[in-house]
């Protein structure tokens, strides 16, 4: 985290009756219950030309407060991704606020805000879109040490034609801005650790979940698709994960199986946790199980995709519960058996 964090963070931890949960953000004003709607202008074919590169290129970004009044945002945006960058129709998006612009306007300097955009033209990639936002959902309801995310029904408008066309997106809040509110900062050097120096309860929970949607698409070791946070108050560092489009839920037809670790179809399920004792294991599994109901619910219930997709991510919910009661689940997961081979379900 930059220096100008770290003053930040210090002053809202040590100044009396001060919290980022009561101070104003840019995520803050953009959060909302269901859809909220953008506009993001810009150059299409600048934005196409910049695809393999972390160019930047001017953007405005509107939307309507909560207080009703239009909102005008200069702006710079780049190409952001790995992956999605090179297979996307359209690729995703890191969004750049001023901090000047911020302070202005009475909001705290958190000016970077990532957007998942839908990588497909058509009906599947508005269902991608939305099957990712449900997972980002599910893992707040685990844990409140998660990434904010606000689904959008975003315009955007060609700055060279003036064509405009309205797509679903996620918007993610700032990497600065989790951390802040979580009186942490964030470790942009922490590769190569392991799950002892993660606290045991966020890493299994951690862990459950990607086990539980699917996902192998992370690495603790290499930092990959998650960030590392360490408190200030010196407590164990922890983690929170991003992007599941390779996950068994999301399911988009452009992720491949991760062979290192014997996945032999995207969708099977593999346990990538460390292991820890059975009471670790045992405990996060009440953790879940307690949390079936409001999960399942959720997705049955998510009124923007149709019903036949709706009851098949409930079925791979529903499997995932079914695995927790196998003895070899355990077994491989645990420090209760010796055997290290990888724990692998079908969808």
């Amino acid at each position: 985290m930059k220096t100008y964090f770290k003053a930040l963070l210090t002053a809202i931890i040590f100044v009396p009756g001060l919290a980022l949960a009561n101070t104003q953000t840019l995520f803050n004003e953009l959060q909302r219950e269901g859809i909220l709607k953008v506009e993001l202008e810009l150059s299409l074919a600048t934005l196409e030309s910049h695809a393999r590169t972390d160019a930047e290129q001017a953007a405005v970004f509107r939307f309507i407060d909560k207080q009703g009044q239009a909102q005008e945002w200069s702006t710079d945006v780049n190409v952001r991704g790995r992956f999605r960058r090179r297979v996307c129709e359209f690729p995703p998006i890191k969004i750049d606020f001023s901090k000047r612009d911020l302070k202005a306007r009475g909001l705290l300097p958190f000016d970077d805000l990532k957007l998942v955009t839908h990588c497909q033209e058509g009906k599947e990639g508005q269902e991608a879109v939305l099957r990712e936002y449900m997972a980002y959902q599910l893992y707040g309801k685990l844990t409140p040490l998660n990434f904010r995310a606000q689904l959008v029904e975003i315009t955007y408008i060609d700055t060279e034609s003036n064509i405009r066309f309205t797509k679903y997106g996620i918007l993610l809040e700032d990497t600065d801005e989790l951390a802040a509110r979580l009186n942490s900062e964030e470790c942009e050097e922490c590769y190569g650790l392991s799950a002892s120096n993660i606290n045991t309860d966020v890493y299994l929970t951690h862990a459950m979940f990607q086990y539980m949607i699917g996902n192998t698409d992370w690495s603790l070791a290499m930092g990959r698709n998650l960030k590392i946070m360490k408190p200030v108050d010196g407590g164990d560092y922890w983690i929170s994960p991003y992007d599941f489009d390779f996950s068994g839920l999301v399911n988009v037809n452009y992720a491949i199986p991760n062979q290192d670790v014997g996945q032999e179809f995207v969708g099977q399920r593999v346990y990538m946790g460390e292991k820890f004792a059975r009471s670790d294991l045992d405990k996060t599994i009440r953790l879940f199980q307690s949390k079936k109901e409001e999960l399942i619910s959720y997705v049955e219930t998510f009124p923007l995709l149709d019903k036949s997709s709706r009851k098949e991510m409930a079925r791979y919910l529903e499997r995932f519960y079914d695995s927790l009661g196998q003895e070899d689940f355990f077994s491989n997961a645990s420090l209760s058996n010796g055997n290290s081979k990888a724990m692998a379900g079908g969808r």
